[in-house]
């Protein structure tokens, strides 16, 4: 009898159902969410107000998180972890989600050309009577 196979098949016994348990991969939720944790820490260095810029950081930390190891798996383990209200997460997320929701339009726009420097669109030349606005505006500040 070889030992050694019956060792290895015994192993591959034992260590297959742990390694196959679940996959590594993040789920599109938890890409989702990961994205408005990095926007909600991107947008806490533009805050005044210190509270709302460390609260806006933390629960932007503990979102790239949820789902991992160490991290949260429900809005109520989200909640023990940040020390924040569900309504304030729930607040938190819809800000993020508006903000994910500009970047993939403005996007868009670019990767179709809609975002050009050439001002050469109806909405971006000004009329000739807005025109003589401004330079008279302009006239009138340097006097």
């Amino acid at each position: 009898m070889d030992y050694m196979k019956e060792f290895e098949s015994h192993l591959d016994k034992i260590v297959d159902p742990v390694l196959n348990e679940g996959s590594m991969e993040a789920t599109s939720t938890e890409k989702k969410l990961a994205n408005y944790g990095r926007i909600l820490m991107d947008q806490a260095v533009t805050q005044k107000d210190d509270a709302l810029s460390n609260m806006m950081s933390k629960v932007g930390d503990a979102l790239t998180r949820y789902g991992t190891t160490f991290g949260a798996r429900s809005l109520e383990e989200l909640v023990k972890k940040t020390n924040t209200s569900p309504n304030i997460i729930k607040k938190l997320l819809a800000y993020a989600e508006k903000i994910a929701q500009t970047q993939t339009a403005i996007a868009a726009d670019h990767t179709d050309g809609g975002l050009d420097d050439e001002g050469d669109d109806e909405f971006t030349s000004a009329s000739d009577d807005e025109m003589a606005a401004m330079a008279d505006r302009a006239a009138r500040e340097r006097r």
